[in-house]
């Protein structure tokens, strides 16, 4: 039984990722006594840099600055002297994105349809998000359209999982803005900003042991106790039940993670000999094949980069996330196809490295970011919900308006710490 005498710390942060250390930034300012344990050897979370064979600046995972003009992440790369790249952040718009289907542009007369197919999409949406009742995302996309491959591609990527399993509500709430670029890297730009913490690596929780106001974490590391617990594992590592927790967590708490499951987007990276792109190639390309613009077969997804070095980003979402976690090679084959019938075969032969991501396969992470399931758009706000003013939850997941991003983990990490400072008695 814990008692007053034998804490160890006021507070304890599980997760050194973007969520843990922003709470953990606001209980240092507070001088509250407080620790990070984290089962990994480095901050960041899913802000993880590539290996130095390819090339530290290229991010594994998460990697753009969304919502650029409210990102906090924009003022503290500003405040670390790291650049930021703002002049491309709408280029994933419809209206500046690189379309081609069979190595050729698409005709005008195809992307007007386009365009204006996305405004009956949008408009769709606009109404139905005060609805009663909620729906699948897919239930308001027409399905029997010539382009419906590309905006399944597209809404697959964005959530990491095949629209019909994704809720309208949830879609609809968050917020919309400009996607900025860290050339150098969003995962070095954490590993700075994460830096001079009390965090205890290579500690992963196994046992979490509360009562109203104690805590006692069992830990492949040793124990530790404290007064209030704060959680920013993903729900991947939640759903798992690798951390027990006596007693359980409440049923809505459970329900709620399981109704915010984690999707998958994975990437491909290339790099390329210099000079093998130039700055008007920079952009985010939709690359179809089949055959005519009006009957599409297979749609690929990509960013093209000149800097720092020559380098493609491919994306794959739900599905082909999976496939390419379990058949890496035919996945890369396939890539090798697409670019050869949209570049020429000689580009082949300028690919100097590739690399491949597998969040689903991240044994800290189980996924790359949360979605909601039809129906269950109100079980964010249970998941952020404190029990006992003992457990307090942060993480992407427990954002309404902002979650699967990095600025949305760090909203959260502020707002639980905040939440955990009154509740202290120091």
């Amino acid at each position: 039984m814990l008692t007053h005498n034998n804490f160890n710390h006021e507070v304890i942060i599980v997760g050194a990722g973007i969520a843990g250390i922003a709470a953990s930034k606001i209980l240092t300012k507070k001088d509250i006594p407080h620790i990070i344990l984290e089962a990994s050897n480095r901050v960041g979370g899913r802000a993880k840099k590539a290996p130095d064979h390819f090339g530290s600046w290229f991010d594994i995972g998460c990697s753009y600055l969304h919502e650029g003009e409210i990102n906090p992440f924009v003022g503290i790369s500003q405040s670390l002297n790291t650049p930021v790249k703002t002049n491309m952040g709408d280029q994933f718009s419809l209206e500046k994105t690189k379309f081609l289907i069979n190595g050729l542009c698409l005709s005008k007369e195809a992307r007007k349809s386009i365009l204006e197919e996305e405004q009956i999409f949008k408009d769709k949406l606009s109404k139905a998000k005060h609805y009663p009742s909620d729906k699948a995302l897919s239930s308001y996309l027409n399905m029997t359209s010539s382009y419906f491959p590309i905006f399944s591609n597209l809404l697959t990527g964005l959530n990491g999982v095949e629209p019909n399993l994704v809720s309208l509500k949830d879609f609809t709430s968050v917020k919309e803005g400009q996607d900025f670029i860290i050339e150098s890297g969003m995962a070095n730009l954490i590993e700075k900003w994460g830096s001079n913490l009390t965090v205890k690596f290579n500690t992963a929780v196994k046992k979490v042991s509360w009562t109203e106001n104690r805590v006692h974490i069992e830990t492949t590391n040793g124990g530790f106790n404290s007064k209030k617990l704060l959680i920013t594992v993903s729900n991947g590592m939640l759903s798992s039940n690798q951390i027990n927790f006596l007693p359980e967590l409440p049923d809505y708490k459970i329900a709620a993670i399981r109704n915010l499951p984690m999707a998958t987007l994975n990437k491909v990276g290339l790099c390329f000999r210099d000079g093998t792109f130039q700055k008007n190639h920079e952009g985010w390309y939709v690359v179809c094949s089949g055959p005519s613009e009006t009957s599409i077969s297979s749609v690929m997804s990509f960013e093209i980069r000149t800097k720092p070095k020559n380098h493609m980003i491919i994306f794959f979402g739900g599905k082909e996330a999976k496939e390419l976690e379990l058949s890496p090679k035919k996945v890369l084959k396939r890539i090798r196809l697409m670019l050869s019938n949209t570049f020429g075969h000689e580009v082949l032969e300028r690919i100097t490295k590739s690399i491949t991501s597998s969040w689903g396969l991240d044994e800290y992470s189980l996924g790359s970011y949360s979605y909601g399931l039809p129906g269950k758009n109100k079980d964010r706000d249970l998941l952020r919900k404190s029990i006992d003013d003992t457990l307090f939850f942060a993480g992407e997941a427990t954002e309404k308006y902002h979650y699967g991003t990095c600025h949305g983990a760090y909203f959260s990490g502020v707002r639980a710490a905040k939440e955990i400072i009154p509740k202290l008695k120091l």
